[in-house]
């Protein structure tokens, strides 16, 4: 499984194997969402990657 927590524009967007699961207004809670999920991941999918990526700055 592979997670990720996306910075884009105003939201985080938390993604799972490349689809989007889940939007947030705040960083703290899409990571907190993230967490969740990884704790709640059945045994078979203890393989994972997890990835946070921020919007790049101009």
């Amino acid at each position: 499984m592979k997670l990720e927590v996306v910075e884009d524009q105003d939201n985080w967007i938390v993604r799972r194997d490349g689809e989007d699961i889940a939007r947030h207004r705040d960083q703290d809670q899409a990571l907190a969402d993230a967490a969740e999920r990884l704790r709640d991941c059945p045994p078979q999918e203890r393989t994972y990657s997890f990835t946070v990526r921020y919007m790049e700055r101009g």
